[in-house]
């Protein structure tokens, strides 16, 4: 388990990109109860990078839970009915996000195996992520000329990856943050 006997090189990942990306497949739906909970789907990019998107429980913190549930609702639709009919996925009568979650992972099961889908991929922050709304996966059988996937105007902000703060470090914010107390 433990020992020598490992690479001890990076051999470096692969970054995922961003904009419309073809042929990704959706490798993963799992609901995780840690923590109030939430939804991973996890999508792999033909250059072998992977993005993972979560969907959380409403929260009255963050305002409006029935529209946040919606909003909710409608990502997740979103992407299952890109493996199934929608009259396959249907969800009535869940009482909580965990009841909500285990119904999504059971409806979709396996079917998204195999399939390839067209996707918009856009930083949030530092990370790739998926846009906040849809249309941002559709299947690889619609024609590029006919995608239903666009670029908004608030995507196209998204599509650059922010940079760092580029304030210079000199001695004196060293001095001033406590770097002189520093082990090294």
């Amino acid at each position: 388990m433990y020992g020598t006997n490992v690479e001890s090189n990076s051999t470096g990942g692969v970054a995922p990109s961003v904009g419309i990306v073809e042929n990704c497949e959706l490798v993963s739906v799992a609901m995780n109860t840690d923590k109030g909970g939430r939804i991973d789907f996890e999508f792999k990019q033909p250059n072998g990078a992977t993005v993972k998107h979560a969907e959380f429980p409403a929260n009255p913190d963050f305002g409006d839970v029935e529209k946040q549930a919606t909003d909710v609702s409608r990502r997740v639709k979103h992407i299952a009915t890109k493996c199934m009919p929608e009259s396959e996925f249907v969800i009535t009568d869940v009482n909580s996000f965990e009841e909500y979650g285990h119904k999504v992972v059971s409806l979709m099961g396996q079917k998204f195996m195999g399939r390839k889908f067209r996707m918009l991929f856009i930083y949030k922050g530092k990370y790739v992520s998926l846009p906040k709304f849809p249309n941002f996966i559709e299947s690889m059988d619609t024609p590029a000329d006919k995608t239903n996937i666009y670029i908004s105007d608030w995507n196209k902000k998204k599509l650059v990856k922010p940079e760092p703060d580029t304030t210079a470090v000199t001695p004196e914010t060293v001095m001033a943050t406590g770097g002189a107390e520093m082990p090294f």
